[in-house]
């Protein structure tokens, strides 16, 4: 077996065993052609990864050899790292640099957008109370929000942009606020419908709670079984160094 068969991803690298060296996109892609003739000799099972565990490790702990970990990627739909089940340290700091700032709710969606002005990305915004300022980060008149990173706004508190001579273009009164994370992704019923508005019997799902829902699905893999790992390796290494 050769050592370190990937080096970094996502442009991960395996040696052959005649040392032929071939990137992760381009051998997966044929791999992906020819799956029957690995499937063939494939046995699954289904591993639930821990808290914290990288994928060398599982292999390690599976396998014997944390190098084989690229074989998770050939039997699961994995694109690349990030589609690796997060444990909560990592989880936690993946949803503070994705959902920053705050989510200012406003009472109708024409408060933030309408035919004759919006709120833009990128722009400052000020608040009735003095020395309060932030950059609008996105727009979402979907669930009536805008999402600014600056000083702390409360509900109750008027939210002006400007032109570049300083003249109010648009203005709204903030309903309610909430920390970017907490913010609405879309509105479930009782039968788990999904739909991006609410209205009576429908509940919000914020974005915290679909993404936590998202990882914990990337939590059970599959697996080759260990009794057949060494075969299956041998048959893929085959087939990928044919032509």
């Amino acid at each position: 077996m050769s050592n370190k068969l990937f080096q970094n991803f996502p442009t991960m690298q395996y040696r052959l065993n005649d040392g032929k060296i071939i990137t992760i996109k381009d051998f997966f892609r044929k791999a992906k052609i020819e799956t029957n003739a690995v499937d063939s000799i494939i046995e699954y099972q289904y591993y639930e990864i821990l808290d914290g565990e990288r994928p060398d490790v599982v292999a390690s702990k599976l396998y014997g050899d944390g190098d084989l970990h690229w074989t998770f990627w050939l039997v699961n739909d994995f694109d690349n790292y990030y589609d690796w089940f997060m444990g909560q340290e990592t989880f936690g700091n993946y949803m503070e640099e994705k959902y920053q700032g705050q989510c200012l709710v406003a009472t109708n969606s024409s408060d933030i957008v309408s035919a004759s002005s919006k709120f833009l990305i990128g722009e400052t915004v000020t608040s009735n109370v003095a020395g309060k300022t932030a950059s609008v980060l996105s727009v979402d008149p979907t669930h009536k929000c805008i999402t600014v990173l600056g000083n702390i706004m409360e509900a109750g508190e008027t939210i002006s942009s400007h032109d570049k001579d300083g003249a109010v273009v648009k203005t709204f009164t903030v309903a309610s606020v909430s920390d970017s994370q907490d913010g609405v992704h879309h509105y479930v019923d009782s039968n788990n419908n999904y739909r991006t508005y609410g209205g009576s019997g429908w509940t919000p799902v914020t974005h915290f709670t679909k993404e936590y829902e998202d990882n914990e699905k990337k939590r059970q893999i599959k697996i080759i079984k260990p009794s057949r790992i060494r075969r299956v390796v041998t048959e893929f290494e085959r087939i990928m160094s044919d032509g």
